[in-house]
Parts: structure tokens; C-alpha cells; sequence
């Protein structure tokens, strides 16, 4: 099978097209035919070595997918060859990753992709749609009729998290940085959109929540530890996912008088029943339709190392999408 792979981590100049072979269906594992994959900023860290895993080389790269069973394990019987069906979770912990032809998934690892879903959509949102789920639902515990401010509300992860906390029932305020983007986010159902080129954003806070925000989640590089607390209703709670070395100042006297928590977190160490509850939420948001796909660039598998370098230089207005070079031609 044709697959993007790395036989050592380093630049996404490492990243190789080529043959490799298909890989081995154990009893309970299903092979999957992929329809799309994405990139996703974790992709980067891991292809680089910024964020170590334990995988054999050659790599396959990626972590995503959406697809069609191939082969079915013998003792398999959630899934029958032809089911539509995704994943998020190749490509760490020993598993090799998405970015082929095949890939063999672990059965308590693989979901059904609900009836109707586009393939490509679907492989869009997956990633940020899971951080929005966890962050949201999983972590800040939202509640209708809660205020929410999503820094970042955008970008990929963003766009998630403002969608969903709108169907949950909040009032939700999000920076952008032009007029499309600030457009986009109304779209989702964005209540206040902050320029924060132009605007300021704590007044501006101040003004959509005189009591502070009950969730403030920071989706940028940039997470202002003052400006979050002080913006933060009493009982509140702030998410970061920051990048891997972004550092800030917490004014831990206010955090705590205002009986304040804050989370971050991961995927990698989820357990089995807790990636299965994620995955649910992630479908349910996707059979509605609430998961929105907003698709930057569609490329063939065979330009991995060019998607990579597009994502790292930075100014896309959505996600990357792959497919198969024989399967469907890029846009």
C-alpha cells in the first residue's frame, strides 16, 4: 500500500511517499480502506520529536481517519466489511498512524461515522471536534444559559467549541481577525466577536458579561494568564491548550478568591471507555450537524510533507485535508 511515513523524526522534509506493506489484521483488529485523513497540530509535534512516542520505524504518520471497513478480525463483531467508520487515536502508544492506503484499527478503537456524514467533513473536524467535547462537556462541565469566551474562535479548535457551546446553550463571546473570520464565527452562532487587532479585549469582555465569563477558553499560543482571571465569573472555570512551551503569569490570589479552576489536558492517556464516551458526543454532534467543516486546502496523500510545511508556515483558514491520489483528485 502507498503511505506517507518518516524513518526518523526531524522536518516535514523526513516525511516519505512510497510503498509499504499492508498491514497484518489481527482477531480484533478491522482493516480500513481511508477515504480522508487530516493534519492536526499534534501530527507536527509528534513528526518532529517535540512530543516523544513509542512507535517502530518506518512511521506512518497522522492520527485521524474516516474510511470503510476492509477485513474484519475473526473475533470482531462490531463492524462489518462496508461500514462507514473513523478514528482519532493511530499513530501513538505503538500504533502506527492514519496517513495510508489501510490501516488496521483496534475494534474498541474504531467508530461507527453516523449515516449521511461526508467523509472529508468528517475528517476535518474530528480532531478539534474531540478537544472541544473534552474541553466543554468533559471538563468545564457547561451548563445552558452560561457565558462562554473562546480566544481563538476561528481557528480550527475554535470553531468547534463555539458551535457546541451554542447547542448547549450558551451565550458566547470569541476574538477573529478579519471580517471573514469574524463572519464565520456569527455563522456558528457567535453572540459578540472581539477584533482583537483593534478592539480591546478585556473592556470588551467587561461589557458582555459584567460578572465575568463562567468559561474561558484559550485556544491560542498566547494565553494571558491575567487577562483570563479577570475576566473569570466567581465558580468559573479556564481550558488551555496551549502550545508546548507557552508560559504565563496566573494571579493565583484572584484565581483562587474567585473559587476558580482550570484545566488542561490530553488524549493520549485516555482509557478505553473514556475515548468511547468522547467518541459518542463527537457523533452525536456530527449526525446533526452542529460539527462544521470549514476545509482550507484539499491535497493528495502523496503531498504529506507539503501539507505539513503549510500547516507549520501557518495562515490557513481551516483544515487540511488528504485523500488517496487514486481515490479522489485535490481541489
Amino acid at each position: 500500500m502507498q503511505t506517507a511515513y518518516v524513518e526518523e523524526f526531524g522536518p516535514a522534509e523526513a516525511i516519505r511517499y512510497g510503498e509499504l506493506p499492508r498491514p497484518a489484521v489481527g482477531p480484533l483488529d478491522v482493516l480500513v480502506r481511508v477515504a480522508a485523513v487530516a493534519v492536526d497540530g499534534i501530527d507536527v509535534y509528534i513528526r518532529s520529536g517535540a512530543y516523544p512516542v513509542n512507535v517502530a520505524m518506518p512511521f506512518v504518520i497522522g492520527r485521524d481517519l474516516v474510511g470503510t471497513v476492509a477485513e474484519t478480525g475473526a473475533e470482531v463483531t462490531r463492524f462489518r466489511k462496508g461500514d462507514a467508520v473513523w478514528a482519532n487515536n493511530q499513530g501513538y502508544d505503538g500504533r502506527q498512524g492514519s496517513f495510508s492506503e489501510y490501516c488496521a484499527v483496534a475494534e474498541d478503537l474504531l467508530y461507527p461515522l453516523p449515516e449521511g456524514v461526508d467523509p472529508l467533513a468528517a475528517a476535518a473536524v474530528l480532531h478539534s471536534g474531540l478537544t472541544a467535547v473534552l474541553g466543554l462537556q468533559f471538563k468545564a462541565r457547561l451548563q445552558a444559559g452560561e457565558s462562554v469566551f473562546v480566544n481563538g474562535g476561528a481557528g480550527n479548535v475554535g470553531s468547534s467549541i463555539l458551535a457546541i457551546a451554542k447547542a448547549l446553550g450558551a451565550r458566547i463571546a470569541v476574538t477573529a481577525s478579519s471580517p471573514e473570520k469574524a463572519a464565520w464565527c456569527r455563522s456558528l452562532g457567535a453572540d459578540l466577536v472581539i477584533d482583537y487587532r483593534r478592539e480591546n479585549v478585556r473592556e470588551a469582555l467587561r461589557e458582555f458579561a459584567p460578572s465575568g465569563v463562567d468559561v474561558y477558553f484559550d485556544t491560542t499560543r498566547k494565553f494571558d494568564g491575567e487577562l483570563a482571571v479577570e475576566s473569570l465569573a466567581r465558580r468559573g472555570r479556564i481550558v488551555v491548550i496551549a502550545g508546548l512551551d507557552a508560559r504565563t503569569q496566573l494571579p493565583v490570589g484572584r484565581f483562587y478568591q474567585r473559587n476558580a479552576t482550570m484545566f488542561g489536558f490530553t488524549v493520549t492517556d485516555a482509557t478505553v471507555e473514556e475515548l468511547a464516551s468522547y467518541a459518542a458526543e463527537i457523533n452525536r454532534w456530527l449526525a446533526c450537524g452542529v460539527l462544521k467543516a470549514r476545509i482550507a486546502a484539499h491535497l493528495p496523500l502523496s503531498q504529506a510533507a507539503e501539507a505539513h510545511r503549510m500547516y507549520e508556515a501557518g495562515g490557513l483558514f481551516g483544515k487540511i485535508v488528504l485523500t488517496p491520489d487514486g481515490d479522489v483528485h485535490a481541489d
